[in-house]
């Protein structure tokens, strides 16, 4: 059951197998304007995975798109900007995206936003904030504008994170350590943070499982990489000579066949 809930709020799956040999994927540049959500697909060529198609999914003329998320059922997609503190979101439909809007304004720039599992059993939208000082929390938008802490992060020996947060098929919270050298992925236990993997000479900031042994992630730089967690090996996915902060990943939700038009 948890699994089958996960794969429903992480969005669509990889194409194959392990070690996933084609790939679609998402991914936004924090320095990109206007703002741009964009869709890759990739495929293993003398074994090697590089991009082969690049296409848009939804430009914001308004500003910069730091994070995204879409909702595991609608068929919107909610993003951040860099340094704002706005959730905007955007109905998507077959006649393509309909004006955004504001959904929600947090007193503090918001870093990252994802879907997770409510108290209720559904979907709630989560979303991190840092106060500059070491201190972070992953907070749970509920109605009316209010919200609640599921955690609260402090950073300490070892440990710093960058805001950058993801569920994993596990249900369990996952952190990044953001723009810090070296990347660090941690997962969140009963004692705080876990070490899960270090990555010496590059970053780590938005990323998203595509099991529990395999994450893609963006390197706050202009590259996008596969990581092997067990076995530590780590692939280039894409290599952008334009969009140098790309900052954030994702996948299809399961809905975007409806959405989807042509030209795509």
């Amino acid at each position: 059951m948890l699994w089958a809930w996960w794969l429903l709020l992480a969005g669509g799956l990889a194409w194959g197998q392990v070690p996933y040999a084609r790939l679609e994927l998402l991914f936004t540049s924090a320095a990109s304007l206007p703002g741009e959500v964009r869709g890759l697909k990739a495929e293993c060529r003398l074994c090697g995975i590089r991009a082969v198609d690049e296409w848009t999914l939804y430009t914001s003329a308004q500003g910069r798109i730091q994070s995204f998320c879409f909702h595991p059922q609608d068929t919107k997609l909610f993003f951040v900007r860099p340094g704002s503190g706005e959730i905007r979101v955007v109905q998507l439909t077959p006649a393509g995206p309909l004006a955004e809007w504001v959904l929600y304004e947090h007193p503090r720039p918001v870093y990252d936003l994802a879907f997770g599992e409510g108290p209720d059993g559904g979907a709630s939208l989560y979303f991190s904030e840092l106060d500059g000082e070491g201190r972070g929390r992953i907070l749970r938008l509920e109605g009316a504008g209010e919200v609640s802490a599921l955690l609260t992060v402090q950073d300490g020996p070892g440990f710093h994170w960058g805001g950058f947060f993801a569920f994993g098929p596990d249900g369990a919270v996952y952190l990044s350590s953001g723009g810090r050298l070296p990347g660090r992925l941690y997962r969140w236990g009963s004692r705080g943070p876990e070490e899960l993997f270090r990555i010496e000479g590059d970053r780590i900031g938005g990323f998203v499982f595509l099991d529990l042994n395999t994450i893609l992630y963006a390197n706050l730089g202009g590259e996008i990489h596969l990581l092997e967690l067990a076995g530590g090996r780590q692939t280039p996915i894409y290599r952008s000579r334009g969009r140098f902060r790309i900052s954030d990943v994702g996948l299809l939700p399961t809905w975007w066949p409806l959405v989807a038009h042509e030209g795509r």
